[in-house]
């Protein structure tokens, strides 16, 4: 009997060794409440096929299913809460069966999370995040070498931006933040105040542009020069950048301690920066690049969705759109791996130029010989009110005040404590809610604080209901 549950339902649905199945199980695009499996008939009319209504009711006997719901338009299974958590349990103590030769012999190189050096983590990063470690973690189950990877971004306007709002804050020549607050908040905190009330919203009717519409004009105040003087050496200016950078990564990386998250290799743009000035020079040599009266450079792309890509600012700085180039045209230990990028859909037309782009330069001899990354996975943005999460608007919900709600929430029941107390992973609990919590749905978004929170809870209950405590996963 095969160990995996679709391959199990293939053998069942068999007529005879040499037939072909009669039944195919489908899992839901997101978890239903009603059913778990959906079954396809691969024959048409199944109700008057004799073979295919018999391979039906000895699925129906499995000691796996609960239930089978012929009435409605679709054929659908529920599984038995028993099979669920021994299964769950036996994946928890390393006892499942292994999935080990899926993906034998292969190298991936997953990319995701990729957060600025400027705030702390939001909800926003936390669906990356969730979506990113699922996908290592699957792919390690099958059997693959993964090395998970992060670009931190510490250079371009919101860095500068950072900069002067500790600058303003008045604790820049302290050696932390001091008051008790945790330091990436606390940047964060500065870096919004400074963007709400900086040159950047002129003329955008009080509302706060996307970092990077912000970051391609040059406004001469103090978040530019600050940036300007790190570029130019200034050592004053660069301890200040350290040291806000330093600040914010501490934070960050507290964070993802709690979620039990971890990379493998992290790079910052800044690594990059001689690239930037390679890839300029090659693309401007060879008139793949143009330079505007003002200086900036940019790459006219002959594409709808983004049809003028700038690259540097006219003050030279490099955007994010040539810092993700020179990355990914330069990321080192790429070669004989499958390079794998999780990020929002707000970058699909980045990206597709940027591919463009890198094919044309490639083609001159830059970077290596594979179009790296070789698989993009998209997902949708959190938004809030009908608007996506920013940190720089001061609306996003943070990935520890989701943390420590969730961690609140499970102490208010005390029967829920004693559960919580007995559970074999509890250490697990609030990391696998939150993320789940985040865990994008089709034409559905986290529309605000109670609606992630509601969900939150709903999923804290799975866990902690008072049921047998030797299951290791949410029941449903």
């Amino acid at each position: 009997m095969a160990n995996n549950l679709f391959d199990q339902l293939d053998e069942i649905s068999t007529g005879g060794e040499q037939e072909r199945p009669l039944w195919a199980a489908r899992a839901p695009y997101q978890p239903q409440d009603d059913f778990d499996l959906m079954l396809v008939p691969r024959v048409k009319s199944w109700q008057e096929d004799a073979d295919a209504v018999a391979a039906l009711e000895r699925i129906e006997r499995e000691p796996w299913v609960e239930s089978i719901d012929r009435d409605g338009r679709q054929v659908q299974a529920r599984l038995a809460p028993e099979w669920i958590e021994a299964t769950g349990a036996a994946l928890t103590s390393g006892e499942a069966p292994s999935h080990a030769d899926l993906a034998a012999g292969r190298r991936f190189a997953l990319n995701f999370w990729d957060a600025n050096s400027t705030k702390a983590l939001h909800i926003g990063h936390l669906r990356n995040l969730a979506l990113g470690n699922a996908l290592g973690s699957a792919l390690s189950e099958a059997g693959g070498k993964v090395e998970r990877r992060s670009i931190i971004c510490d250079v371009g306007r919101s860095m500068g931006e950072a900069m002067a709002g500790v600058v303003k804050s008045g604790r820049h020549t302290q050696s932390s933040p001091g008051s008790g607050t945790k330091s990436d908040h606390f940047v964060g905190d500065c870096y919004a105040e400074y963007v709400k009330t900086g040159p950047s919203l002129t003329g955008r009717d009080d509302n706060p542009a996307t970092s990077l519409s912000r970051e391609v004009d040059v406004h001469h105040d103090s978040a530019d020069e600050l940036l300007q003087r790190v570029l130019d050496g200034d050592q004053e200016a660069i301890e200040l950048w350290s040291k806000t950078r330093a600040w914010v990564i501490s934070g960050q990386r507290k964070t993802l301690a709690r979620l039990g998250i971890s990379f493998d290799r992290v790079f910052f743009e800044s690594d990059f920066l001689p690239e930037v000035a390679e890839l300029s020079n090659l693309g401007l040599e060879h008139g793949m690049l143009q330079r505007r009266p003002d200086g900036a450079v940019i790459y006219l792309t002959d594409r709808e969705e983004l049809e003028e890509m700038p690259l540097l600012r006219a003050d030279g700085l490099p955007t994010q759109h040539m810092r993700a180039l020179a990355y990914w045209m330069a990321a080192p230990g790429l070669e004989g791996t499958t390079s794998i990028q999780v990020c929002g859909l707000e970058w699909v037309a980045h990206v597709t130029c940027r591919r463009q782009l890198m094919d044309e330069m490639m083609e001159k001899g830059a970077g290596a010989e594979i179009n790296h990354p070789a698989h993009d996975v998209f997902h949708g943005m959190v938004s809030k009110q009908s608007e996506s999460v920013s940190s720089s608007k001061k609306n996003a919900l943070l990935i520890d005040e989701l943390a420590e709600w969730i961690d609140t929430a499970m102490e208010l029941e005390e029967e829920r404590v004693g559960v919580r107390q007995r559970h074999p992973a509890a250490e697990a609990i609030v990391p696998q809610v939150a993320t789940s919590s985040c865990t994008p749905t089709p034409n559905r978004s986290t529309s605000n604080r109670r609606s992630c929170c509601a969900r939150s809870r709903a999923l804290a209950g799975t866990w902690l209901a008072p049921a047998p405590t030797t299951a290791t996963a949410p029941a449903r």
